[in-house]
């Protein structure tokens, strides 16, 4: 799938008639890095991708295929069809009892959990959910342990408890001494498509995309009870701003 980005710029720059130095030129990246790219060793930033298709008057196309590439390619085949879901989602509520969720992560987070480039493209990518066309509303409970775990360095952490506080999401924090223990057994997601809810169930050793609707109600009761335990709003925010400074000292 690389090959097919590397293949379809290719077919455009020539289109053109320009070489690849003239490319570069245009999109501000080396003439060493397009040839990379073209010939399949180099997978495409999401900047070079959205550069190449502003010279090269493709229309997003380029950064289609790259998207497409990122689905179908980085990352496991179990976990495909989940991104697909989470774009026609109307509502999606998130639990999170050892790290923030991808969709809040920043980069340099993801980059100190996954360490493979492609994979943080990936994930960076599901992150086109808060500037689509009608974005979800995302509503995500956090165990307080997620604030204090360190992830990458303190300069990290302290970034990316900022970020939560600047996202486009409600995020609440279940505190050390709320009264309930049945999120401790793993993270998971609930997304409203089409009047429907449909569930994504974190294990140590992989993921699994569940609609069965007994299974699914249970998860929903799960959810309410454990967003019921958790600060509200507010407290919530100023409990993560309270963390962040901690990192940041």
């Amino acid at each position: 799938m690389v090959s097919l980005f590397g293949s379809e710029l290719r077919r455009a720059r020539e289109g053109l008639g320009w070489s690849r130095e003239q490319l570069a030129e245009e999109v501000k990246f080396s003439a060493s890095l397009v040839e990379k790219v073209e010939v399949g060793n180099k997978f495409p930033s999401e900047a070079f991708a959205t550069e190449a298709d502003k010279a090269l008057s493709t229309d997003g196309f380029l950064s289609r295929i790259r998207l497409h590439t990122l689905k179908q390619d980085v990352v496991p085949e179990w976990f495909r069809a989940w991104p697909d879901i989470e774009e026609q989602a109307s509502v999606i509520r998130l639990f999170a009892p050892l790290v923030v969720p991808g969709q809040l992560q920043i980069e340099d987070y993801a980059r100190a959990l996954l360490g493979d480039e492609d994979q943080v493209a990936a994930r960076m990518a599901r992150q086109h959910i808060f500037v689509q066309d009608k974005p979800p509303d995302i509503v995500a409970v956090l165990d307080e342990a997620v604030l204090h775990r360190q992830i990458g360095s303190r300069d990290v952490m302290y970034r990316q408890l900022k970020h939560l506080t600047e996202v486009s999401a409600s995020v609440q924090v279940m505190p050390f001494g709320a009264d309930t223990y049945l999120g401790v057994d793993g993270g998971f997601s609930l997304v409203t498509v089409d009047n429907r809810e449909i569930s994504y169930v974190d294990t140590p050793a992989r993921g699994f995309v569940l609609d069965d609707p007994e299974v699914v109600t249970q998860l929903v009761r799960r959810w309410d009870h454990l967003r019921g335990e958790a600060l509200p709003q507010r407290q919530s925010q100023e409990r993560i701003v309270e963390v962040a400074e901690q990192w940041n000292t």
